[in-house]
Formats: structure tokens, C-alpha cells, sequence
């Protein structure tokens, strides 16, 4: 079998646990869930799979066989760069994925990634015999699927920090990419700047995925993911029915023809500003800097109109520093702990002695 590593790619709740979840089930694959994760040490011990992850019991079983991951892994990976072309450098995370390679031993690395969609041609570059599967998925049962822990009122509120990181994937690429709503004077529904992330991670991933797999077409309306799957991995007949009986199909979100059509026109509105822009011809295979050089007039309208880039930048930023301390103090404060609890039992015997 080759050992070529596999990099699953998709955005949130579009699929990737499932994909996960198949390589994982498979002898000779090391499947990694979600290496990028921000508070991947703190998930580790205490995050248990979502109810709707039927058949999984445990995301993070190979992080424990190989504790030495934590050598390379950084929070800061959840955060930045965000946004990464073929040319441009980020070495520590090239470090910490070849480690996750090398750790995976014989078996065939996994590394299945919600945080990379926009990093294809830097990771097409830095391991160019790696196959990419992207995943997507209805936009609007996807959008509820992002949404539906938030309480009704906050929905469509694009700045209201959610489990999926909408306004801070918005705010992170704003200074590359000056398009999102929630750095404008008027400040569109949720689902805009959702749909705009979605509509780049698929331009993307048309030119740099491998294998390409439509969640309600491939898997939930059919099998055909098993023959996407051959692309890149032999499957036998057996594994293959394995694979088959993992499939779970949840309900759809019903959509009424009022909410459809609100849905149809920011859509419409994503999809001209895409074009405007240069991005739906260009965006995943040329360099940013020449699409904008190409559409300077809409490019340099944008820039002017993100008033609030730079204040919301800072203030992204001081979090940053903030958690990465407290995360600093709390592995020091386990640290101690752990010191404590060695020691307390010599103590007990001086005194009993």
C-alpha cells in the first residue's frame, strides 16, 4: 500500500469527522482528527465525540499512543495564516505535519483538517505527494448544521463568536482578503459571510483537491464516496461494506420558500462580488496580489470601506497573547501538580518513619 499521506479538507460539519472516522476504521491507515484543533491538549482529555458522531467512541486515541506530538504542536496554528499560497513560508507548521507523518509509522497517515481549505497550494507545494479529499455540502444545511447550538437571536448575528469560528476566520483572512461583511459599516446576515467562506474554500478545492466527495450525493443519497475513496486508497470488498454501515443520515433542515428566498439572494450578492473581484476565475491558482492588480478599482473600494480592520485586528490579537499565557499557566500549574502527587507519598513515609 502506498504511504503517500491522505489530507482530509473541508469546512466545519461538512463531513470530515465522517471521512475521519472511515480512514481510522482501516488497519493500515493512522488517521490524526484534527491535529490544528486550538485547545487540542485540553480537548485530548476532556472533549467526547458529538451525539450526531454516531459509531465514534474516541477522536483521540492516536494522540495518546504518540504523546510526542506535543513537541511541534502550536494553538497559533488554529489562527494564523490562515490564508497560505505555494510560495509563502510558515515552517513550524511544516514541521509539526511531517512529525504527525512520521509518527504515523508504517500505516498510512491521516490528517483530517477543518483549518487548511484555504492553505491547499501552500500544502500542494510543501508535500506535493500527499492526496487531497475535500468534502462539502449543501450550503444551507450547512449553515444550520454551524448554527443550530446558537440560540434563535443569535443566528444570523455575524459577530457573535460561535463553535465554528465565524467571525474569527473573517477577521484573521480581513487584512489579505477585505471582503467580509463584519469589517463593513453595514454588517450583513451570518450567512453571508459564511457562504463567502464556503464559495472560496470550493474555489480551492477545484483546483487542488484530488478527490472530491458531496456529502448528500456521495454518501447520504448513495455510495459513490466508496469509489471516490479508491482514487486514492485499495479498499477490499469487505472493508468496503464496513464502510458502507457507518453511514448515518440525519434529518434535513426544512426551509421554508421565505427563507429560500433570502438565502437565493445573498447567494446571488456572493456570487457577483466573487466575480467582481477576480476571485471565481483566479483564486486558488493565482497569486493574490495579481488578482488585485488586475481589479485595482474594486480592490482599492473594499480597503476603504473596512473601517474597522485594524481595531478589530489589535483586539484579535491581545486574545491571542491572552489564551496562549493562560494555556502557558495552566500546563505549568498541571506540571506542579503532577510534581506534588510524586512526592507526597515520600513525605507520608518521612513522617510515618
Amino acid at each position: 500500500m502506498s504511504k503517500d499521506p491522505i489530507f482530509i479538507t473541508g469546512r466545519f460539519r461538512a463531513g470530515t469527522s465522517f471521512l475521519w472516522q472511515v480512514f481510522d476504521a482501516l488497519d493500515d491507515c493512522c488517521a490524526w482528527y484534527e491535529p490544528l484543533h486550538p485547545q487540542l491538549l485540553s480537548a485530548i482529555e476532556h472533549t467526547r465525540p458529538k451525539a450526531d458522531h454516531v459509531g465514534i467512541s474516541d477522536y483521540w486515541g492516536v494522540y495518546r499512543t504518540h504523546p510526542e506530538f506535543k513537541e511541534n504542536h502550536s494553538n497559533h496554528f488554529a489562527v494564523e495564516a490562515m490564508y497560505l499560497e505555494a510560495e509563502d513560508d510558515f515552517p513550524e507548521l511544516e514541521v509539526y505535519i511531517n512529525h504527525l507523518i512520521e509518527l504515523s509509522g508504517e500505516n498510512r497517515p491521516v490528517l483530517q483538517f477543518n483549518r487548511v481549505d484555504l492553505r491547499l497550494p501552500w500544502l500542494k507545494a510543501k508535500f506535493p505527494s500527499a492526496k487531497i479529499i475535500h468534502i462539502q455540502r449543501n450550503p444551507l444545511q450547512l449553515f444550520h448544521s454551524q448554527r443550530k447550538h446558537l440560540e434563535q437571536q443569535h443566528v444570523n448575528d455575524a459577530l457573535y463568536w460561535d463553535a465554528y469560528e465565524l467571525p474569527s476566520w473573517c477577521f484573521s483572512l480581513s487584512q489579505q482578503l477585505p471582503i467580509f461583511s463584519v469589517t463593513k459599516a453595514y454588517i450583513q446576515p451570518a450567512f453571508y459571510d459564511f457562504y463567502l467562506l464556503y464559495k472560496l474554500s470550493q474555489l480551492m478545492a477545484n483546483h487542488h483537491a484530488d478527490v472530491w466527495i458531496d456529502l448528500e450525493q456521495h454518501v447520504f443519497q448513495s455510495t459513490a464516496f466508496i469509489g471516490q475513496l479508491k482514487q486514492v486508497i485499495a479498499l477490499s470488498a469487505e472493508q468496503e461494506e464496513k464502510l458502507i454501515d457507518m453511514i448515518h443520515v440525519p434529518e434535513s433542515l426544512a426551509i421554508s420558500s421565505e427563507e429560500s428566498d433570502v438565502f437565493a439572494a445573498i447567494m446571488t450578492s456572493v456570487d457577483c462580488l466573487l466575480s467582481e473581484s477576480g476571485l471565481d476565475d483566479g483564486f486558488g491558482v493565482l497569486p493574490l496580489n495579481r488578482i488585485k492588480a488586475r481589479y485595482k478599482d474594486f480592490w482599492q473600494a473594499q480597503m476603504n470601506s473596512s473601517f474597522v480592520i485594524k481595531p478589530m485586528l489589535l483586539e484579535i490579537e491581545n486574545h491571542k497573547q491572552e489564551l496562549t499565557r493562560v494555556l502557558a499557566e495552566n500546563a505549568a500549574l498541571k506540571e506542579q501538580a503532577a510534581q506534588c502527587s510524586k512526592t507526597e507519598p515520600n513525605k507520608h513515609e518521612g513522617d510515618r518513619e
